[in-house]
């Protein structure tokens, strides 16, 4: 837990910090002006790249609620984070790090949408079992024993009979 709550803390930090060590470790590590150049912009999309992965995770109540996040969020920022170190070092796979790195975020966000839809989904069908549960003791009827897939109900009725006089 305490690992996961670390990685929760660390996010938004992170989205700053790491890009900062991009631009220093590239003009440290001998990048041209033309590189560096590009890094600038590269270390500007990865912030924005990071905010948008980091609000997604945050949007999961389940993430707020124990201020930690999942283990799939921990591999994949673990890995996010140390290719953005490496890259920093300006070596000869900076390109195949940058490449990585690409991937590792593009991972991340996909991974938490997913998760944020398959959390969702789980919540509402809790609260409507709730309110189900709810209406059947206010009506008095006791709650239907079918599964959750698909029902048909066929109702038949008896034509009406003319009144009589």
């Amino acid at each position: 837990m305490l690992v996961r709550r670390a990685f929760y803390y660390w996010q938004f930090p992170a989205a700053v910090i790491l890009p900062t060590w991009l631009l220093i470790g590239w003009a440290i590590f001998a990048a041209s002006g033309w590189e560096l150049l590009g890094i600038i912009f590269f270390a500007g999309m990865l912030t924005v790249g990071m905010l948008v992965t980091a609000g997604l995770i945050l949007a999961r109540k389940g993430v707020r609620e124990q201020r930690a996040v999942s283990w799939i969020d921990v591999g994949l920022l673990a890995v996010l984070h140390g290719l953005i170190i490496a890259n920093g070092f300006y070596t000869s796979a900076t390109g195949l790090l940058s490449v990585l790195a690409v991937v590792a975020l593009i991972a991340l966000f996909w991974s938490g949408i997913i998760q944020l839809v398959l959390e969702t989904r789980r919540r509402v069908r809790q609260a409507f079992a709730s309110y189900e549960e709810q209406a059947s003791r206010l009506t008095g009827r006791p709650r239907s024993p079918r599964a959750d897939g698909e029902y048909i109900v066929i109702e038949t009725s008896q034509p009406q009979a003319p009144p009589r006089v």
